[in-house]
């Protein structure tokens, strides 16, 4: 999809898919693309002539990419697409120019489709911008107990309590045990 990407984006022609809009029809090239949260349905014919249909659920992408492309007379332009470890089927989502535009649909379709956002640099190497496990979003876990950072030896509860003092200890028989009528 990188050649296609650099091929379309250095026509100046746009794309833009919504994300909340349902569901999405795209045609590129010899291809054809039926896009919606569950996943992406490609359809496309073989060199031999021979029409083709693959079903590929969300969770056979990698994440959502971004991909920054700068032409001659100095335009960055992004990219935004579903990437695969197949190139045939990383899917284009967003062809722009506003910075703005390209940041909140790009976490829109991140979102929308469970994926990790990812940065793919200039030697097409993918960079995951957020980590998860599975579809939950790993974070740094936030620092408890802030106000006792200085005594480490003694939890809260510990440091109220005194010390008792020890009375007279009364020694107990079987006999003071058993319950009396």
């Amino acid at each position: 999809m990188a050649n296609l990407a650099r091929n379309e984006a250095g026509s100046g022609r746009g794309l833009r898919l919504d994300p909340y809009q349902g569901s999405h029809q795209l045609n590129v090239g010899d291809k054809s693309y039926k896009i919606d949260r569950n996943g992406v349905v490609v359809k496309k014919t073989m060199s031999m002539g021979l029409p083709i249909t693959m079903a590929v659920p969300s969770k056979a992408f990698k994440g959502v990419a971004a991909r920054a492309i700068e032409d001659a007379n100095g335009l960055v332009t992004v990219t935004l697409e579903l990437l695969h470890h197949d190139p045939e089927l990383c899917v284009p989502l967003l062809y722009a120019n506003n910075m703005d535009d390209i940041a909140a649909d790009w976490h829109s379709w991140s979102r929308l489709m469970k994926l990790p956002m990812i940065v793919v640099d200039m030697e097409n190497n993918p960079t995951a911008v957020t980590r998860q496990l599975g579809t939950l979003m790993v974070e740094d876990p936030i620092s408890r107990r802030k106000r006792i950072t200085t005594v480490k030896h003694r939890p809260n509860f510990m440091r109220r309590r005194k010390m008792g003092v020890v009375g007279e200890v009364q020694k107990l028989t079987a006999a003071e045990l058993i319950a009396r009528r």
